[in-house]
């Protein structure tokens, strides 16, 4: 009897385990941190890179999240360097809206778009 019950205790412990769903994480993180390393190997074009973040976005809409802290930034940056200042300008806007507390560096950033003027 103590080897049945011994047994079905394990079976309920081992059930509620493969229950136990992993806790939501604030934001979305996918590839992101990959997709940042990308931008410093140099080892694809900046248009493959925004292709990769673009995904990621698609990504993290599909996964009813926010975007990480820095990815509509790292976006900016990358729109900013094959020259789509209109879209740079949009990525450190979003970042700004979404982080108040980078506000101070997206200014920055957006200044250096319009050209120092602002």
């Amino acid at each position: 009897m103590n080897k049945i019950l011994t047994t079905a205790l394990a079976a309920v412990l081992l059930a509620a385990c493969a229950q136990r769903q992993q806790a939501p994480t604030l934001y979305y993180w996918g590839d992101f941190h990959k997709l940042q390393y990308q931008a410093l190997d140099g080892k694809t074009t900046p248009e493959e890179q925004i292709a990769s973040m673009e995904k990621y976005f698609i990504d993290t809409s599909n996964h009813h999240s926010k975007a990480a802290p820095g990815a509509h930034a790292h976006l900016g940056m990358l729109y900013a360097k094959v020259g789509n200042r209109a879209g740079a300008k949009a990525q450190f806007k979003k970042e700004k809206e979404a982080f108040p507390e980078s506000a101070t560096y997206m200014d920055f950033l957006i200044k250096k778009i319009d050209g120092g003027k602002s």
